[in-house]
């Protein structure tokens, strides 16, 4: 937390000052009890004395002393916030490999099973699109706030053919750049999430398409999937293993994040926290109000407790 008026809070000196009093004034009753020296018959006159509650109102107060004090040094906070608009386009590696069983019940279908649990995930107003890219990039679903749509064309994927990373990143950004701001002129902030288990053996330079996603400051976060430094099998015959290498360097470039996932659950968690992230963001916020709010209510505590309790105010 950070203050906008960090002088104010010199104001605070008045809490110790006010602490001071009152443990004084607390020493001279006690000194005051202690002169009548018939204490049990200042028991049966007095009735007994109300302890430990009554420093309860005095502390209440203190505390909303402190939290007027700190609304008046104008405190900013980075809280996080629900994210009005956003666009995300998933991009899925369907090549041969996909069809691999080293994930239960295949690499394809985990990679199906986690897309659901991340389109759930996203509020409404989130825009989602689907790719998939083997040889070539296909749009399964242009960017639409229709999340069933998205749910249905997830379920369409399929293993077969090469792997064409290149190609399945430009097609997202192809995507991305037709709806790239709201209907007043704003930009819509926008992601990638792209996944694959493997080498790109066709179509454009997968390097040369993420350079054009930073040109656009547009996000992509990489997930890999499958045997670490294997040779997979998928639909009759091999492919090249994981590049984690060319992964890392596409996130790296775009300011996103790669992260690997070896197994079913993994890869579930992975889309999980995805989704999270791009469902809220961070802002630094003036919360003055809050605070006020706070000491106004903690001082009519303090206020009805001590008339509930003594007749006075602390």
């Amino acid at each position: 937390m950070t203050f906008q008026w960090p002088l104010c809070l010199i104001a605070l000196i008045i809490v110790p000052v006010l602490t001071w009093f009152y443990v004084a004034a607390q020493k001279r009753r006690r000194t005051y009890a202690v002169r009548f020296t018939n204490l049990s018959l200042l028991e049966r006159v007095v009735g007994k004395g109300p302890g430990m509650r009554r420093h309860i109102p005095p502390i209440i107060f203190a505390l909303a002393l402190i939290a007027l004090i700190a609304g008046m040094a104008r405190p900013m906070a980075v809280i996080a916030l629900p994210r009005d608009r956003a666009n995300v386009m998933l991009v899925f590696d369907v090549s041969g490999s996909m069809g691999s069983t080293d994930m239960t019940p295949s690499r394809i279908m985990a990679a199906r099973q986690a897309a659901h649990l991340f389109v759930n995930a996203l509020p409404a107003s989130v825009q989602v699109g689907v790719i998939s890219f083997n040889n070539v990039a296909v749009v399964r679903a242009p960017l639409t706030a229709d999340h069933s749509l998205i749910q249905r064309s997830i379920d369409t994927l399929l293993p077969g053919g090469g792997t064409a990373i290149g190609d399945g990143l430009n097609a997202a950004l192809d995507q991305l750049r037709q709806q790239a701001k709201d209907n007043n002129g704003n930009t819509i902030p926008s992601t990638i999430v792209l996944l694959s288990d493997g080498a790109s053996n066709s179509g454009s330079d997968p390097m040369e398409a993420a350079r054009r996603a930073h040109q656009q400051h547009i996000k992509v976060n990489t997930v890999g999937v499958g045997a670490r430094n294997s040779v997979s099998v998928g639909e009759g015959h091999l492919s090249s293993g994981l590049d984690e290498a060319a992964l890392k360097a596409i996130a790296d470039q775009t300011g996103g994040r790669y992260f690997y996932a070896g197994a079913t659950k993994t890869l579930r968690q992975v889309y999980t926290d995805l989704s999270t992230q791009i469902s809220w963001v961070t802002e630094t916020t003036e919360i003055s109000a809050l605070l006020s709010a706070l000491g106004v209510v903690l001082f009519l505590l303090a206020g009805c407790l001590s008339l509930r309790w003594f007749q006075h105010f602390p």
